[in-house]
């Protein structure tokens, strides 16, 4: 699967579990810029976990903060 469609499919999930509109900025922090919650936060790791079958460790969901950062990470471990 390519980076940019898995970026694409957390940008819907981000879209879905925290309200924000679809077309939010990339690089944007997901907690202080664009104000996502931590319950959707824990929400949407959970999401990305079940849909691709992976183990994302907590302290690499909490640093990639924006949804370009987490796509580099899902597609790392994906990847794996």
């Amino acid at each position: 699967m390519e980076e940019i469609q898995i970026e694409d499919q957390i940008r819907d999930m981000i879209s879905q579990v925290s309200g924000l509109p679809h077309d939010f900025d990339r690089n944007g922090h997901l907690y202080l810029d664009l104000g996502v919650a931590s319950m959707h936060a824990l929400q949407l790791l959970t999401e990305i976990e079940d849909r691709y079958g992976i183990q994302v460790p907590d302290e690499e969901f909490v640093e990639a903060s924006s949804l370009a950062k987490i796509g580099g990470l899902v597609v790392r471990l994906v990847s794996s």
